[in-house]
């Protein structure tokens, strides 16, 4: 039990760092157009930040976190390297796959790394399904309700 509340430390630390220089990198890097552009963005910047340290903070502590009910079963750092390395190659891939294209492989990507089992083909094509409502829908919010433009396919 020590050494997986080791472990999930060990892993709140290295989450908690990487959400606060996402965030911090959000911050230096905004740059609004208009007065208000920031009205929403700069609170979730915060609160991001926020969370991180707090993470940050409590698995440098050693403290758990999380219901004390739930047995802690080790944590995947592996995984956890694989999906920040997969967000970077879809951040560089966004300029030449747009945000449609490059999202939902990103999506059905992700998902097929969260799997626990050997996928199918079913399961595959579900995740894929799923990926395309999502990131659709979250496209037609942006372009359609707020007005931002997102990345188009660039190739």
């Amino acid at each position: 039990m020590a050494a997986a509340l080791a472990s999930a430390s060990r892993v709140n630390v290295v989450v908690g760092a990487l959400t606060l220089a996402v965030a911090a990198l959000f911050w230096f890097q905004r740059d609004y157009t208009t007065q208000h552009g920031g009205t929403f963005a700069d609170p979730v910047i915060i609160v991001l930040g926020v969370l991180g340290l707090v993470l940050l903070v409590l698995g440098a502590l050693g403290r758990r976190v999380g219901a004390d009910t739930e047995e802690l079963e080790r944590m995947p750092l592996r995984g956890l390297l694989l999906a920040v390395g997969l967000l970077v190659a879809w951040t560089v891939a966004l300029p030449y796959l747009g945000y449609l294209v490059g999202g939902i492989l990103f999506f059905a990507l992700m998902s097929l790394l969260m799997r626990t089992e050997r996928p199918t083909l079913k399961g595959v094509v579900l995740d894929v399904a799923i990926a395309a409502v999502v990131v659709g829908a979250f496209y037609l919010v942006f372009t359609e309700v707020l007005y931002v433009r997102l990345p188009e396919l660039g190739l």
